[in-house]
């Protein structure tokens, strides 16, 4: 989960620590609506792209990542180039309503579910 005024550069050093294809996270902060987007790792097959900028924000990744749907990029500590794939909102997750209604839980039916399955035991 990342912040819009995040440092791109510290996002995607906390990326590399994983080793391998991530998802990021971020609020929008017109909107309020989660944007993820799919972070390959640097792939040796891609041509090098030059460095993506220091000053380079995730909100401002995620915003090219808006027209753009998918980026090449590479951070100045990778030697090679990655892809990020922006994931597309669901519909639902779009709607005006809180956010407690947009990710509601399911409350009735809980507590006997857990009783048998700890009875069962």
């Amino acid at each position: 989960m990342t912040q819009p005024a995040e440092s791109l550069n510290d996002a995607m050093g906390m990326v590399s620590i994983h080793g391998r294809a991530v998802l990021v996270a971020m609020l929008d902060p017109q909107t309020d609506e989660l944007q993820l987007m799919h972070v390959t790792v640097p792939q040796p097959d891609l041509q090098v792209a030059k460095p993506s900028s220091d000053r380079l924000t995730v909100g401002e990744f995620f915003h090219r990542l808006g027209t753009d749907l998918m980026i090449e990029f590479r951070m100045k500590f990778w030697k090679h180039t990655a892809v990020a794939h922006k994931i597309p909102a669901c519909a639902a997750m779009q709607s005006q309503n809180t956010a407690t209604a947009r990710y509601s839980l399911p409350t009735q039916g809980l507590k006997p579910a857990l009783a048998t399955a700890a009875s069962s035991r």
